[in-house]
Protein backbone atom coordinates (compact mmCIF):
# COMPACT_ATOMS: atom_id res chain seq x y z
CA UNK A 1 0.00 0.00 0.00
CA UNK A 2 1.29 3.49 -1.10
CA UNK A 3 2.69 6.19 1.82
CA UNK A 4 -0.14 8.59 0.70
CA UNK A 5 -2.58 6.10 1.71
CA UNK A 6 -5.33 8.24 4.53
CA UNK A 7 -6.54 6.22 7.16
CA UNK A 8 -9.34 8.85 8.03
CA UNK A 9 -10.75 7.87 4.21
CA UNK A 10 -10.63 4.12 4.94
CA UNK A 11 -12.44 4.79 8.43
CA UNK A 12 -14.86 6.87 6.44
CA UNK A 13 -15.38 4.38 3.76
CA UNK A 14 -15.86 1.82 6.89
CA UNK A 15 -18.09 3.56 8.58
CA UNK A 16 -20.61 4.01 5.39
CA UNK A 17 -20.94 0.60 4.96
CA UNK A 18 -22.15 -0.25 8.27
CA UNK A 19 -26.26 0.36 8.71
CA UNK A 20 -25.66 2.37 11.72
CA UNK A 21 -26.68 5.87 11.81
CA UNK A 22 -23.51 8.00 12.37
CA UNK A 23 -22.99 11.33 14.10
CA UNK A 24 -19.87 13.38 14.98
CA UNK A 25 -20.31 16.53 17.06
CA UNK A 26 -18.03 19.06 18.71
CA UNK A 27 -19.16 19.91 22.30
CA UNK A 28 -21.63 22.78 21.44
CA UNK A 29 -23.04 19.98 18.96
CA UNK A 30 -22.02 20.89 15.47
CA UNK A 31 -21.74 17.86 12.93
CA UNK A 32 -18.61 17.02 12.26
CA UNK A 33 -19.00 13.83 10.44
CA UNK A 34 -21.79 11.64 9.05
CA UNK A 35 -21.85 8.25 7.79
CA UNK A 36 -23.73 8.00 4.86
CA UNK A 37 -26.58 5.88 6.44
CA UNK A 38 -27.61 8.87 8.58
CA UNK A 39 -27.00 11.17 5.54
CA UNK A 40 -29.82 9.00 3.29
CA UNK A 41 -31.98 8.53 6.36
CA UNK A 42 -32.79 11.98 6.59
CA UNK A 43 -31.87 13.10 3.55
CA UNK A 44 -29.49 15.43 3.32
CA UNK A 45 -26.08 15.35 2.06
CA UNK A 46 -23.08 15.20 3.77
CA UNK A 47 -21.99 18.60 3.09
CA UNK A 48 -25.87 19.86 4.25
CA UNK A 49 -25.45 18.25 7.40
CA UNK A 50 -22.37 19.47 8.38
CA UNK A 51 -23.62 23.14 8.38
CA UNK A 52 -25.93 22.07 10.95
CA UNK A 53 -25.54 21.35 14.77
CA UNK A 54 -27.48 18.17 16.18
CA UNK A 55 -29.26 20.40 18.09
CA UNK A 56 -30.47 21.80 14.56
CA UNK A 57 -32.12 18.94 13.41
CA UNK A 58 -33.78 17.59 16.54
CA UNK A 59 -37.40 18.01 16.67
CA UNK A 60 -38.49 20.99 19.11
CA UNK A 61 -39.60 19.63 21.61
CA UNK A 62 -36.45 17.53 21.92
CA UNK A 63 -34.28 19.96 22.46
CA UNK A 64 -34.02 20.41 26.33
CA UNK A 65 -33.93 16.35 25.89
CA UNK A 66 -31.01 16.86 23.08
CA UNK A 67 -29.27 19.21 25.92
CA UNK A 68 -29.61 16.46 28.38
CA UNK A 69 -27.97 14.03 26.20
CA UNK A 70 -25.16 15.92 25.50
CA UNK A 71 -24.36 16.68 29.26
CA UNK A 72 -24.64 13.50 30.40
CA UNK A 73 -22.06 11.99 27.68
CA UNK A 74 -19.34 9.74 29.46
CA UNK A 75 -16.66 7.58 28.27
CA UNK A 76 -19.23 4.89 28.28
CA UNK A 77 -22.08 4.54 26.30
CA UNK A 78 -25.23 5.64 27.14
CA UNK A 79 -28.57 3.59 27.31
CA UNK A 80 -30.46 3.94 24.31
CA UNK A 81 -32.72 7.44 24.15
CA UNK A 82 -35.69 7.87 21.43
CA UNK A 83 -35.46 11.10 19.26
CA UNK A 84 -38.03 12.52 16.93
CA UNK A 85 -35.70 14.61 13.65
CA UNK A 86 -36.21 16.69 11.30
CA UNK A 87 -35.75 14.94 7.99
CA UNK A 88 -35.43 17.16 5.15
CA UNK A 89 -38.70 16.12 4.01
CA UNK A 90 -40.76 14.60 6.88
CA UNK A 91 -40.35 13.76 10.86
CA UNK A 92 -38.90 10.86 11.60
CA UNK A 93 -37.57 8.41 14.77
CA UNK A 94 -34.39 7.02 15.68
CA UNK A 95 -32.86 5.85 19.17
CA UNK A 96 -29.40 7.29 19.68
CA UNK A 97 -26.66 5.97 22.08
CA UNK A 98 -24.00 8.81 22.64
CA UNK A 99 -20.33 8.82 24.28
CA UNK A 100 -17.68 11.65 24.97
CA UNK A 101 -14.24 10.86 23.77
CA UNK A 102 -11.54 13.45 22.85
CA UNK A 103 -13.68 16.05 23.36
CA UNK A 104 -15.84 15.18 20.58
CA UNK A 105 -19.77 13.48 20.89
CA UNK A 106 -19.94 10.12 19.21
CA UNK A 107 -23.82 9.50 18.67
CA UNK A 108 -24.80 5.94 17.13
CA UNK A 109 -28.11 4.97 16.24
CA UNK A 110 -29.67 1.73 15.14
CA UNK A 111 -33.40 0.89 15.52
CA UNK A 112 -32.94 -2.95 14.92
CA UNK A 113 -30.56 -2.76 18.29
CA UNK A 114 -33.01 -0.86 19.77
CA UNK A 115 -35.80 -2.94 19.26
CA UNK A 116 -33.72 -6.18 20.50
CA UNK A 117 -33.10 -4.48 23.65
CA UNK A 118 -36.46 -3.24 24.00
CA UNK A 119 -37.58 -6.65 22.95
CA UNK A 120 -34.79 -8.57 25.54
CA UNK A 121 -35.88 -6.17 28.57
CA UNK A 122 -39.77 -7.50 27.66
CA UNK A 123 -38.15 -11.07 27.85
CA UNK A 124 -36.12 -10.85 30.60
CA UNK A 125 -39.18 -9.78 32.25
CA UNK A 126 -41.65 -12.12 31.27
CA UNK A 127 -38.91 -14.99 32.16
CA UNK A 128 -38.35 -13.31 35.77
CA UNK A 129 -42.76 -13.59 36.24
CA UNK A 130 -42.24 -17.09 34.90
CA UNK A 131 -39.92 -18.11 36.59
CA UNK A 132 -41.65 -16.76 40.28
CA UNK A 133 -44.41 -18.61 38.82
CA UNK A 134 -42.47 -21.27 38.57
CA UNK A 135 -41.03 -21.24 42.02
CA UNK A 136 -44.48 -20.77 43.62
CA UNK A 137 -45.20 -24.40 41.77
CA UNK A 138 -42.33 -26.23 44.02
CA UNK A 139 -43.60 -27.26 47.44
CA UNK A 140 -43.14 -25.34 50.56
CA UNK A 141 -43.18 -28.39 52.54
CA UNK A 142 -43.40 -32.14 51.88
CA UNK A 143 -45.34 -34.20 54.40
CA UNK A 144 -43.50 -35.19 57.93
CA UNK A 145 -45.41 -37.78 59.53
CA UNK A 146 -44.70 -40.22 62.07
CA UNK A 147 -45.68 -42.97 59.46
CA UNK A 148 -43.59 -41.24 56.56
CA UNK A 149 -41.22 -37.95 56.00
CA UNK A 150 -40.40 -36.85 52.62
CA UNK A 151 -37.42 -34.38 51.56
CA UNK A 152 -36.39 -33.11 48.58
CA UNK A 153 -33.10 -31.83 46.78
CA UNK A 154 -33.83 -29.18 43.51
CA UNK A 155 -31.15 -27.56 41.77
CA UNK A 156 -32.09 -26.27 38.29
CA UNK A 157 -29.58 -26.22 35.24
CA UNK A 158 -30.62 -22.35 34.18
CA UNK A 159 -32.55 -19.98 36.62
CA UNK A 160 -36.10 -21.91 35.25
CA UNK A 161 -35.99 -25.75 35.20
CA UNK A 162 -38.14 -28.79 33.74
CA UNK A 163 -38.42 -30.74 36.59
CA UNK A 164 -41.34 -30.51 39.02
CA UNK A 165 -42.21 -32.72 42.19
CA UNK A 166 -44.77 -32.71 44.67
CA UNK A 167 -45.96 -35.34 47.79
CA UNK A 168 -49.11 -34.51 49.64
CA UNK A 169 -51.76 -36.66 52.06
CA UNK A 170 -54.55 -37.16 50.39
CA UNK A 171 -57.31 -35.23 51.28
CA UNK A 172 -60.33 -38.43 52.14
CA UNK A 173 -62.46 -35.50 53.65
CA UNK A 174 -64.49 -37.11 56.74
CA UNK A 175 -63.03 -40.84 55.85
CA UNK A 176 -59.53 -39.37 56.91
CA UNK A 177 -59.62 -41.39 60.00
CA UNK A 178 -60.35 -45.07 58.19
CA UNK A 179 -57.36 -44.02 55.24
CA UNK A 180 -54.00 -42.79 54.73
CA UNK A 181 -52.77 -42.45 51.63
CA UNK A 182 -49.49 -40.62 50.31
CA UNK A 183 -48.71 -39.37 46.64
CA UNK A 184 -45.19 -38.57 45.19
CA UNK A 185 -44.37 -37.88 41.96
CA UNK A 186 -41.65 -36.29 39.62
CA UNK A 187 -41.95 -34.99 36.28
CA UNK A 188 -39.14 -34.87 33.79
CA UNK A 189 -39.71 -32.26 30.82
CA UNK A 190 -37.06 -32.18 28.04
CA UNK A 191 -35.56 -29.29 27.85
CA UNK A 192 -35.39 -27.10 31.28
CA UNK A 193 -36.33 -23.48 29.38
CA UNK A 194 -39.19 -21.07 29.60
CA UNK A 195 -41.70 -23.24 27.99
CA UNK A 196 -40.42 -27.01 29.66
CA UNK A 197 -41.03 -25.17 32.92
CA UNK A 198 -44.24 -23.90 31.73
CA UNK A 199 -45.12 -27.40 30.65
CA UNK A 200 -44.18 -29.06 34.30
CA UNK A 201 -46.54 -26.29 35.73
CA UNK A 202 -49.30 -28.12 34.15
CA UNK A 203 -47.98 -31.88 34.67
CA UNK A 204 -48.49 -30.40 38.00
CA UNK A 205 -51.92 -29.12 38.20
CA UNK A 206 -53.16 -31.40 35.79
CA UNK A 207 -52.38 -34.28 38.90
CA UNK A 208 -53.95 -32.09 41.77
CA UNK A 209 -57.25 -31.82 39.70
CA UNK A 210 -57.50 -35.32 39.49
CA UNK A 211 -58.26 -35.55 43.43
CA UNK A 212 -60.71 -33.09 42.14
CA UNK A 213 -62.47 -34.22 39.02
CA UNK A 214 -62.10 -38.27 39.78
CA UNK A 215 -61.36 -38.82 43.25
CA UNK A 216 -63.54 -40.55 45.95
CA UNK A 217 -62.92 -40.16 49.25
CA UNK A 218 -61.78 -44.16 50.50
CA UNK A 219 -62.06 -45.10 46.82
CA UNK A 220 -59.06 -47.63 46.39
CA UNK A 221 -56.14 -45.26 44.59
CA UNK A 222 -53.84 -46.32 41.87
CA UNK A 223 -51.30 -44.29 40.09
CA UNK A 224 -52.13 -45.92 36.36
CA UNK A 225 -56.04 -43.90 36.70
CA UNK A 226 -53.84 -41.09 37.83
CA UNK A 227 -51.28 -41.74 34.83
CA UNK A 228 -54.12 -41.89 32.73
CA UNK A 229 -56.00 -38.85 34.12
CA UNK A 230 -53.21 -37.32 32.98
CA UNK A 231 -52.40 -38.39 29.59
CA UNK A 232 -56.10 -37.74 28.54
CA UNK A 233 -55.63 -34.04 29.23
CA UNK A 234 -52.44 -33.51 27.71
CA UNK A 235 -53.55 -34.84 24.53
CA UNK A 236 -56.73 -32.85 25.12
CA UNK A 237 -54.11 -29.76 24.59
CA UNK A 238 -52.05 -30.91 21.74
CA UNK A 239 -48.68 -30.03 23.22
CA UNK A 240 -46.58 -30.34 20.45
CA UNK A 241 -44.66 -33.64 19.17
CA UNK A 242 -41.13 -32.53 20.25
CA UNK A 243 -42.22 -32.48 24.23
CA UNK A 244 -41.80 -35.26 26.33
CA UNK A 245 -42.37 -35.93 29.55
CA UNK A 246 -41.24 -38.57 32.25
CA UNK A 247 -43.58 -38.54 34.72
CA UNK A 248 -43.15 -41.39 37.82
CA UNK A 249 -45.82 -41.45 40.68
CA UNK A 250 -45.97 -43.22 43.77
CA UNK A 251 -48.80 -43.80 45.84
CA UNK A 252 -48.05 -45.06 49.88
CA UNK A 253 -51.13 -46.86 51.12
CA UNK A 254 -50.91 -46.95 54.91
CA UNK A 255 -54.53 -48.81 55.43
CA UNK A 256 -53.18 -51.82 52.71
CA UNK A 257 -49.65 -51.45 53.86
CA UNK A 258 -48.78 -50.97 50.14
CA UNK A 259 -46.68 -49.01 47.83
CA UNK A 260 -47.66 -48.88 44.31
CA UNK A 261 -46.16 -47.05 41.50
CA UNK A 262 -46.46 -46.23 37.73
CA UNK A 263 -43.73 -44.67 35.45
CA UNK A 264 -43.78 -43.09 32.27
CA UNK A 265 -40.27 -43.00 31.04
CA UNK A 266 -38.47 -41.88 34.05
CA UNK A 267 -35.51 -44.32 33.37
CA UNK A 268 -33.28 -44.00 36.14
CA UNK A 269 -35.51 -46.23 38.58
CA UNK A 270 -36.23 -45.28 41.88
CA UNK A 271 -34.02 -47.08 44.55
CA UNK A 272 -35.64 -48.80 47.76
CA UNK A 273 -32.75 -48.72 50.39
CA UNK A 274 -32.74 -50.84 53.70
CA UNK A 275 -28.76 -51.08 53.90
CA UNK A 276 -26.14 -52.26 51.26
CA UNK A 277 -27.73 -55.96 51.19
CA UNK A 278 -30.95 -54.67 50.72
CA UNK A 279 -31.75 -52.55 47.04
CA UNK A 280 -34.48 -52.77 45.68
CA UNK A 281 -34.96 -50.97 42.26
CA UNK A 282 -38.47 -49.94 40.80
CA UNK A 283 -38.05 -51.39 37.75
CA UNK A 284 -41.18 -51.83 34.88
CA UNK A 285 -41.10 -48.29 33.15
CA UNK A 286 -43.44 -47.74 30.25
CA UNK A 287 -42.91 -44.67 27.06
CA UNK A 288 -42.67 -41.67 28.23
CA UNK A 289 -46.05 -39.14 27.27
CA UNK A 290 -45.77 -37.64 23.97
CA UNK A 291 -48.41 -36.62 21.50
CA UNK A 292 -45.57 -38.22 18.56
CA UNK A 293 -46.30 -41.54 20.60
CA UNK A 294 -49.75 -43.85 19.02
CA UNK A 295 -52.26 -43.48 21.84
CA UNK A 296 -52.52 -46.91 22.60
CA UNK A 297 -48.86 -47.14 23.33
CA UNK A 298 -49.72 -45.00 25.95
CA UNK A 299 -50.87 -47.17 28.75
CA UNK A 300 -49.67 -48.24 32.24
CA UNK A 301 -49.68 -50.66 34.60
CA UNK A 302 -49.29 -50.17 38.57
CA UNK A 303 -46.68 -51.92 40.22
CA UNK A 304 -46.60 -52.75 43.87
CA UNK A 305 -44.61 -54.24 46.76
CA UNK A 306 -45.31 -54.03 50.71
CA UNK A 307 -44.99 -50.82 52.70
CA UNK A 308 -41.17 -51.90 54.03
CA UNK A 309 -40.41 -50.27 57.43
CA UNK A 310 -37.68 -48.72 57.82
CA UNK A 311 -36.82 -48.16 54.22
CA UNK A 312 -35.52 -45.22 52.45
CA UNK A 313 -37.31 -44.57 48.88
CA UNK A 314 -34.99 -42.25 46.34
CA UNK A 315 -36.80 -41.32 43.86
CA UNK A 316 -34.73 -38.42 41.03
CA UNK A 317 -34.83 -37.50 37.45
CA UNK A 318 -31.94 -38.33 35.71
CA UNK A 319 -30.04 -34.93 36.23
CA UNK A 320 -28.30 -36.40 38.98
CA UNK A 321 -27.15 -39.41 38.23
CA UNK A 322 -25.84 -38.65 34.67
CA UNK A 323 -24.11 -35.01 35.89
CA UNK A 324 -20.37 -35.81 34.96
CA UNK A 325 -17.11 -34.19 36.26
CA UNK A 326 -13.70 -34.99 34.64
CA UNK A 327 -15.61 -37.35 32.39
CA UNK A 328 -17.17 -39.60 35.61
CA UNK A 329 -20.72 -39.90 36.15
CA UNK A 330 -22.06 -39.36 39.00
CA UNK A 331 -24.15 -42.27 39.27
CA UNK A 332 -21.86 -44.83 40.76
CA UNK A 333 -20.55 -42.73 43.74
CA UNK A 334 -24.64 -41.69 44.54
CA UNK A 335 -25.56 -44.76 44.70
CA UNK A 336 -22.24 -45.99 47.00
CA UNK A 337 -23.58 -42.92 49.26
CA UNK A 338 -27.50 -43.98 49.07
CA UNK A 339 -26.59 -46.97 50.80
CA UNK A 340 -24.35 -45.48 53.16
CA UNK A 341 -26.47 -42.67 54.50
CA UNK A 342 -30.16 -44.80 54.45
CA UNK A 343 -30.50 -45.14 58.42
CA UNK A 344 -29.63 -41.42 58.57
CA UNK A 345 -33.14 -39.20 58.50
CA UNK A 346 -34.32 -37.85 55.18
CA UNK A 347 -32.93 -34.11 55.60
CA UNK A 348 -29.80 -35.14 57.13
CA UNK A 349 -29.71 -37.40 53.46
CA UNK A 350 -30.46 -34.59 51.40
CA UNK A 351 -27.73 -32.39 53.85
CA UNK A 352 -25.25 -35.53 52.65
CA UNK A 353 -25.87 -35.97 49.27
CA UNK A 354 -25.95 -32.17 48.59
CA UNK A 355 -22.50 -31.38 50.22
CA UNK A 356 -21.03 -35.23 48.24
CA UNK A 357 -22.56 -33.71 44.62
CA UNK A 358 -21.00 -30.42 44.90
CA UNK A 359 -17.81 -31.79 46.07
CA UNK A 360 -17.89 -34.02 42.90
CA UNK A 361 -18.74 -31.67 41.06
CA UNK A 362 -15.99 -29.29 40.88
CA UNK A 363 -16.25 -26.56 38.87
CA UNK A 364 -18.52 -28.06 36.23
CA UNK A 365 -21.42 -26.45 35.40
CA UNK A 366 -24.54 -28.77 36.01
CA UNK A 367 -25.93 -29.79 32.76
CA UNK A 368 -29.13 -30.83 33.29
CA UNK A 369 -31.70 -29.63 36.12
CA UNK A 370 -31.00 -31.74 39.39
CA UNK A 371 -34.09 -33.07 41.56
CA UNK A 372 -34.24 -35.98 44.04
CA UNK A 373 -36.85 -37.18 46.36
CA UNK A 374 -35.99 -39.15 49.69
CA UNK A 375 -38.80 -40.78 51.26
CA UNK A 376 -38.21 -42.73 54.26
CA UNK A 377 -40.54 -44.96 55.72
CA UNK A 378 -40.15 -44.74 59.38
CA UNK A 379 -40.92 -47.48 61.96
CA UNK A 380 -44.37 -47.55 64.22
Amino acid sequence: MGKGFETAKINEAIVDMIEDYILVCGSDGQIVFSNRTVQLYLGYAKQELNEKSFFDIVSDIYVNKAEEFFSSASEEPSAWTEFLLQGKQEVLKLHFKILRKDGLIYIRGNEKYAEYERLQKRLDTEIANAIKIHNRSLPESLPDTGNISFKSLYIPAEEMGGDLFDAFKVDNGLLNDYFEHYVCFIADVSGHGLDSAMLAIFVKDTIRSFFTLKHVPGQLLSPKDIMHFFVEQYLKEGYPEEYLVCLFIAVFDFKTKELSYCNAGLHICPLLVKDKNNVIELKNAGLPVSSAIDVDLLRYEDSSLPLLQDMTMFIMSDGLPEQRSNNVFYEDRMKRLFTEACYMSSSDIIDRVYKDFTDFLGYEKIKDDITLIVVKLLPD
